[in-house]
């Protein structure tokens, strides 16, 4: 029953204390945090919602054995004795030819009972309605997808050339269960029947071909047939299932979230300071009510406890008015990216509301508590003496607190200790740094001000009145602005900076699957269209071995390095180094006939863990290579040339078979060469680059629009920050301006001498967060992805426009009731 009063009580007090407005920020910047994190973790609930109730759809089977050949006819009869059900995939990339035009596609051979899970959806023609196919593309024909008929100027009836197979469109394809993502919607899907595959005469040795086993039946059978079948080939064989972290949306989607997520956290710190600055504020008014409460009787644990039920309370409203905005931001995020989806959604649940409330209680008592604990150490004889208590808001035990719960919030949201550390360090630079010069400026003026006389500079008093104060409002308006530059600014930086490493005259044109026995015949071609270009050998094979120990993924922590472990490479040989590649470690190979040796690259080589000396095996085709590795290399891959993880020394794969590859730069008038190529080499498989970079830089737009309302949200947190730190020094503008009135100054000379106050604070802020972002842009653009982007004054220049506007603006708005005080107020208070 006590407590429960105690809590009555508490609510009681939090809505005297809001109906006298001392809440109101403290509450507005707890509820913009919350909306930042539910907003985010709804986003990511909901994608990763679809992914997980459509897993074994997405897969088309309930589990899917990959091979680098084509499925011998034998694994499927074991898996149907063993009760499973069984389908055949081929999937690759190649070129329809019509008689007008064409087309690179992602060519699809399908079995009899595909798919196993999910469903195929088909129109008879685009205009007709949608409906379940019945079983697959008969034999010489067709189902492809809208756009591609678009695109090819054609209808269904209509006949295209698969290499050297003509097929019949009879259907259109609009729904694929086992689509990969966003990215295998790059090119338009052919999809015909398995028994074509081998007519088609596009697949050869070390063809780029994903051949799959889908299999569908009892958890225990599937088990055991994939099991033994990892037993009997190790890692020649790859096994899918529908709880596995897949390569495409879902890779996307949970970079996108880490992404978004720190975007959050970078609202909350935000919004973290404005609670700092605002609970001192609301404590100070505080001290004279805990002080008649300690006199009559109120103990240290009875005030301590109200403070905390009134913050709990304050968090509970908060929380739910914050995770209310949150839904709404998150339906407008979906909004944004709806195209990138193309799924239906589940509902969204209650989790995020829980996180919610968290991220209100954890702002609410690691930034407010700290400090509203210091009030039931008020001395009862404050009553009598005002001077009693004057420095009970003293020390850094608030800040080390408040430190510990961003610490806490960063390593949540990131789920990366390593990043957290670096994200952390930055800030605590950041803030330095601000204080600082900060710190350095309130010194200078007041040094002006000193020797300048009261007369010219009396705008300046603001500042040498209230130096802690002035400094305070510079770090925190610098933090704000700083992080609206960091998600705004340097994000469109980046990518210009990335688009800048692309030359006009970049390869937009692979031709790959080229035999052996058709190069010269390619290289004559191009070289008559004036086209000059290099050609690459390429072998397709796995790595099975380390130092002759057999690779296994389930050795390796990382997602990335179990999938690298799993897959094929592309590997190549070369006499000579390439000039967008450059050896870090180790010697690159000389001589006319050099042993085996191998060139890794670091960032492959420092996921797998391998290094100088150490010897690689690799599979093909049944036939096995081993070298050492006596070089590591950086390679620049956005140079758009043809690059390879591995490279070997002449004649160390010369037993592999292989295909070889090129690379160049054809005019978007010249199309009709890449036509006539595919007519004399239907093999030859053309990837036109220029059109791929264009559907990844809309889908990077997308994802930008995103990012820009956590970036309006951040900004509302950093004007929050702004008045807040006005609040603090409330009473002294109202007690300065009704001074400066009874002496005969006019209000319009006293809004001026505040602006100018503003412009300072803005301006040196701004020109703070210009710096730090711009300097954090040259640090994440050369670090993490290895961009030459060069340091930028305009941005240093544009962060004091910013800073010095939005100060003003904010701070004229939010301080201009200080400025309309009676000079009575003198004589009434004292």
């Amino acid at each position: 029953m006590r407590a429960l009063a105690g809590g009555t009580l508490a609510l009681r007090l939090l809505w005297r204390d809001w109906r006298g407005g001392e809440l109101r920020l403290l509450a507005l910047a707890v509820v913009i945090a919350v909306a930042a994190v539910t907003g985010v973790s709804w986003l990511a609930e909901r994608v990763a919602g679809a992914t997980e109730a459509r897993a074994a759809d997405l897969l088309a089977a309930d589990r899917a054995v990959e091979y680098p050949r084509m499925i011998p006819e034998a694994w499927g009869e074991r898996a149907r004795q063993a009760g499973l059900e069984t389908a055949l995939i081929a999937e690759f990339p190649t070129v329809v030819v019509t008689d007008d035009a064409n087309r690179l596609v992602s060519a699809k051979a399908v079995s009899e009972g595909y798919p196993l899970r999910g469903s195929l959806r088909v129109r008879a023609t685009p205009e007709a309605p949608e409906r379940l196919a019945e079983g697959v593309p008969e034999p010489g024909t067709a189902w492809v997808e809208p756009r591609l008929l678009t695109v090819l100027d054609a209808e269904v009836g209509d006949t295209l050339t698969l290499g050297e197979r003509t097929l019949r469109i009879t259907r259109v394809l609009t729904l694929e269960p086992d689509r990969n993502g966003f990215f295998g919607s790059l090119a338009p899907r052919v999809m015909f029947n398995h028994a074509d595959l081998a007519a088609t005469g596009l697949i050869g040795e070390g063809s780029r071909v994903r051949y799959k086993l889908l299999l569908a039946g009892a958890e225990e059978a599937a088990v055991g047939f994939t099991d033994a079948l990892v037993a009997e080939q190790g890692n020649a064989v790859e096994i899918e299932t529908p709880t596995d972290d897949r390569q495409g949306a879902g890779e996307v989607v949970a970079q996108a979230r880490r992404f978004l997520g720190l975007a959050a956290l970078l609202t909350v710190i935000v919004a973290g300071v404005a609670v700092l600055l605002t609970v001192r504020h609301y404590a100070e008014r505080q001290v004279t009510g805990v002080a008649v409460m300690r006199a009559v009787g109120g103990t240290r644990r009875r005030i301590l406890g109200l403070f905390v039920g009134k913050l709990l309370w304050l968090g509970f409203f908060a929380g739910a008015a914050g995770a209310a905005m949150g839904f709404l931001l998150h339906l407008a995020m979906l909004a944004l990216v709806a195209e990138l989806l193309g799924t239906e959604l589940p509902w969204p649940g209650l989790r995020p509301l829980a996180t919610g409330w968290l991220t209100a209680f954890a702002a609410l008592l690691g930034f407010a508590l700290p400090t509203l604990a210091r009030l039931r150490d008020v001395p009862p004889m404050r009553v009598l003496r005002s001077d009693l208590g004057q420095g009970l808001f003293r020390g850094a035990l608030p800040l080390l607190v408040a430190a510990g719960v961003i610490l806490g919030l960063m390593a949540w949201q990131a789920g990366d200790l390593r990043v957290t550390a670096y994200v952390f360090g930055a800030l605590v630079a950041t803030l330095a740094l601000l204080a600082v010069v900060a710190g350095g400026t309130v010194a200078l003026v007041r040094l002006l001000y000193r020797r300048g006389g009261s007369g010219r500079l009396l705008w300046l008093t603001g500042l040498t009145r209230r130096p802690w104060t002035a400094v305070v409002q510079i770090v925190a308006v610098g933090v704000g602005l700083m992080a609206l530059f960091l998600l705004a600014v340097v994000r469109n930086d980046l990518l210009q900076a990335w688009q800048a490493e692309i030359p006009p005259d970049a390869p937009n044109q692979f031709l790959i699957n080229i035999q052996p026995d058709q190069v010269d015949g390619v290289r004559s071609l191009l070289a008559d269209a004036g086209v000059e270009t290099r050609f690459y050998p390429m072998v397709r094979a796995r790595l099975v071995a380390l130092n002759g120990e057999p690779i296994r993924a389930e050795d390796y922590a990382s997602d990335q390095a179990r999938r690298l472990t799993r897959r094929e490479f592309n590997l190549s040989w070369a006499e000579r180094l390439q000039g967008d590649n450059s050896i870090v470690a180790g010697e690159w190979w000389s001589g006319e006939d050099p042993p085996p040796q191998l060139s890794v690259e670091e960032g492959f080589a420092g996921e797998i863990g391998v290094d100088l000396g150490d010897r690689l095996t690799f599979e093909s085709a049944g036939e096995r290579v081993t070298a050492e590795v006596t070089s590591l290399r950086d390679v620049r891959w956005e140079s758009f040339n043809v690059n390879f993880f591995v490279l070997a020394s002449p004649g160390t794969f010369d037993d592999l078979p292989g295909t070889w590859l090129t690379s160049f730069y054809l005019p978007s008038e010249d199309t009709a060469l890449i036509g006539e190529l595919i007519r004399q080499y239907p093999s030859v498989t053309p990837i036109d680059v220029s059109a791929i970079l264009r559907t990844v830089r809309a889908i990077i737009d997308q994802g930008s629009s995103v990012v820009e309302l956590m970036a309006l949200l951040t900004l509302a947190a950093g004007v929050l920050v702004l008045l807040a730190a006005l609040q603090i020094t409330g009473e002294e503008r109202r007690f300065e301006s009704a001074l400066l009135r009874a002496l005969g100054a006019r209000g319009k000379r006293i809004r001026r001498m505040a602006r100018m106050e503003f412009w300072l604070v803005g301006l040196i802020a701004g020109l703070m967060a210009g710096l730090v972002a711009s300097v954090a842009g040259v640090y994440v653009a050369e670090g993490l992805f290895d961009l030459d982007y060069p340091f930028r004054p305009g941005a240093i220049a544009a962060g004091g426009v910013v800073g010095l506007v939005t100060v003003w603006v904010a701070g004229g708005w939010g301080a201009r009731r200080y400025y309309r005080v009676s000079p009575m107020r003198l004589l009434r208070e004292g």
